[in-house]
This record gives structure tokens, sequence and C-alpha cells, in this order.
């Protein structure tokens, strides 16, 4: 049985300078590393999905610096936006050769369909209308099984403070997933932190970040000292998936714990 091995990164928050440090890390060193680490253990890609927080008060460089980072590597890529990201300038400048910002990639055996859950001005997230429309006739029309990604959770976390930003209307993905038998999984980001969770036979999963991590559990903005991470999921051709988080070895002494935001 032949496997279709998706890489998901996620929360870069690339700054606008090369070198530039946030809650007392280098997010694109950590970025790099976490895509170095990804490719020596698991080899190549059949698609990167990228979910959202790709930059931090992002513009057009540090985007450039990202598509420059991921064309070093032969495997194609897909780009949703999170609550930091401007989505227009997404389209202009992560749109070109492998890297992609459409919402809906085909393999013979497995369908990942991006949806945006961008709320402009707000950290939270919703889904448009034209976003519930698009995934429900992309559902209707093609039964292939499917993966959803976004970058905002629909479910709860167990992290109240973050729970406050979830999908506003997640409760109508859900409803839209849970009637098509051939939604197998849905990943997020947001979360800086590993989530698992089941719904009517979908699972639910977040990926850790690759710059820093969120405490679980926690009520405020708290930081944890796990390293940065990324999640794999392997999709075999009968229509299952086994899905696992891993993490670099990397200790971040330089991280600002004493920090309450950012």
């Amino acid at each position: 049985m032949s496997t279709l091995k998706i890489l998901q990164l996620t929360d870069l928050h690339i700054l606008p300078h090369a070198g530039a440090t946030l809650l007392g890390v280098d997010p694109e060193y950590y970025f790099a590393q976490v895509l170095d680490a990804a490719h020596t253990r698991h080899g190549s890609f059949d698609l990167i999905v990228l979910t959202g927080d790709l930059g931090q008060d992002p513009g057009p460089d540090s985007y450039r610096r990202i598509a420059d980072r991921l064309q070093r590597y032969a495997s194609p890529c897909l780009f949703l936006p999170g609550n930091h990201d401007d989505w227009p300038l997404m389209q202009t400048e992560l749109n070109r050769n492998q890297l992609s910002c459409g919402k809906h990639r085909l393999f013979p055996h497995w369908q990942i369909i991006g949806l945006n859950s961008q709320k402009p001005g707000y950290p939270g997230g919703y889904l448009a209308d034209a976003e519930l429309l698009f995934l429900n006739a992309t559902l209707e029309t093609c039964n292939l099984p499917a993966v959803l990604a976004v970058h905002h959770h629909c479910v709860a976390s167990g992290s109240p403070w973050m729970d406050t930003m979830m999908i506003e209307n997640g409760e109508e993905l859900l409803q839209i997933a849970a009637r098509f038998p051939q939604v197998k999984a849905i990943t997020c980001g947001h979360l800086h932190q590993e989530m698992a969770k089941h719904y009517r036979g979908i699972q639910i999963v977040s990926a850790p970040a690759t710059c820093v991590q969120f405490k679980p559990g926690a009520t405020e903005f708290e930081l944890d000292v796990k390293p940065p991470g990324y999640r794999v999921f392997e999709l075999y051709d009968d229509g299952t998936l086994k899905t696992v988080c891993y993490r670099i070895d990397a200790e971040q002494p330089e991280l600002r714990l004493d920090l309450k935001s950012y």
C-alpha cells in the first residue's frame, strides 16, 4: 500500500528583519531547524502545509525569506493565513514555483482542503459564508478521503485563554464535516501546542509551533519550555491515516519565560 506523506508546519512568526527576536528567540533560526529536522528524519514530502501565522507583522521581505527557505526543498507547499498574516500579500509573494495559496490539492487517493479562518483585525477565527460554501461544494463534488486544514481551532483545546480565540462558527464547520464520511481529519495551528480530539469519527488535531510553545491548560498567556516541532500525516490508499507530532532537540535557553505577551 502506498503512502502519501504530508508535513504540517505552523506559527512561524517570521519577523520583518532577519535575526530579530520574538520572546527572546529567533523564529527564523528555529523555522530552519524544524525544516531540516523534518527532512532529515522523514525524507521528502508529497506536500508541506503551512497553517498560518507565517509572519509576525509581515511584510514582503518576511514572506520572501520563508519562500526562499522552502524552495531549498523539492516539496510543493500550500499556505493558509493566520490572524497575524497579510492574506493579499501572501497571495502575491507565496504563489510561485512549488508554492501555492490555492485551497484544494488533489492526489490520486486523497484531497487536502484549506480554509481561511482569518477575521481581519481580531485574534480569533471565523469562517466566512464563502469558505463554508466552498467546503460544502468541494466535498459534494469529490468523495476522495479528505484532510481539512485551517489556522484556528474549531473545538476547545483545554487552554482557557486560547479557547477565547476559537473559530466563532466552528460548529458550522463540524456540522458540514460530519455530513461527509470522506472527511477523516481536521488539523489546525494557532495553539502553539499539540491537541488531539475526536468528533464523530473525525480526528481533530493541531501542530506545535516552529518558534515558541504555549503552556497547555493555561488560563492566560504562558510560555512552555517544550521545543519547536511539526506534525506528519501518513495517508494510505485505503482511506486511513496516521499522524504524529515530532519535536526538534533544542532547549531554547534564550526563551523569555518572564514575558506575558507578544
